[in-house]
């Protein structure tokens, strides 16, 4: 107000022909006053409080620094892929060569088990070869970050018996006891995923009792970090 009384006396004419200038010098004006009284508060701080109010216009937390993100999708590749040989050194360990496979894309890893190495027929509990072969695979997954997502699969032909009244319930039911026992075995609910697919997603034909026992599976895939790819 003062400084517009004394613009008002000085300038008269002025004023009266452009008054819009004012509006910017009283906004420059009032910005140059909370700017001293921001540099007031800083000198009555404390080394803490210095320490703490320059941290807060950093930009460094808010800017991801390239050269850590390169960092960090070096050692999540390097972890996937001794993941990968660690898998299959354990699969051939236990004797199940013929039994499973090993597939590494660039978007995943893929851990193919036939069914009759984990569950009885037209059943969903793992049996005791098969808690063992898993847990051995929990301990390698749970030493990666990655999500896993839990594949059950059946061949076409219709269910009989049993608890189950379609394959696509018996798949669902099949990757949810999988998932159980990793999670037993200390991998967080919140990387894994259970998925069932019934007959849906064959390897191959159902023609002949061969290729209906290649559709009957379970996957464990492990999906690969988006900055490997």
């Amino acid at each position: 107000m003062i400084t517009l009384f004394f613009l008002r006396r000085g300038l008269p004419s002025t004023i009266g022909e452009n008054p819009l200038w004012l509006v910017v010098l009283c906004d420059m004006m009032t910005n140059l006053m909370l700017f001293f009284l921001v540099m007031y508060s800083f000198t009555m701080l404390d080394s803490n409080g210095r320490k703490k109010w320059e941290r807060s216009f950093s930009a460094a937390d808010v800017v991801a620094d390239p050269r850590q993100a390169r960092a960090q999708a070096v050692v999540r590749q390097f972890r996937e892929q001794d993941a990968g040989a660690a898998m299959d050194e354990i699969l051939r360990k236990s004797g199940l060569e013929d039994m499973s496979e090993i597939q590494v894309s660039q978007r995943s890893i893929r851990v193919r088990l036939r069914d009759k190495v984990l569950f009885p027929s037209a059943r969903a509990e793992l049996s005791d070869g098969a808690r063992a072969s898993l847990s051995r695979l929990a301990r390698v997954l749970r030493e990666m970050p990655n999500e896993v997502i839990v594949e059950g699969h059946t061949d076409d032909v219709p269910i009989a018996a049993g608890p189950y009244r379609t394959n696509w319930a018996l798949s669902v039911a099949r990757a949810y006891s999988v998932i159980e026992l990793l999670i037993a075995e200390g991998i967080p609910p919140a990387r894994l995923i259970a998925s069932g697919y019934g007959p849906h997603h064959p390897l191959a034909g159902n023609a002949t009792p061969a290729l209906r026992s290649r559709n009957r599976r379970v996957e464990i895939v492990i999906l690969r970090g988006k900055d490997d790819m």
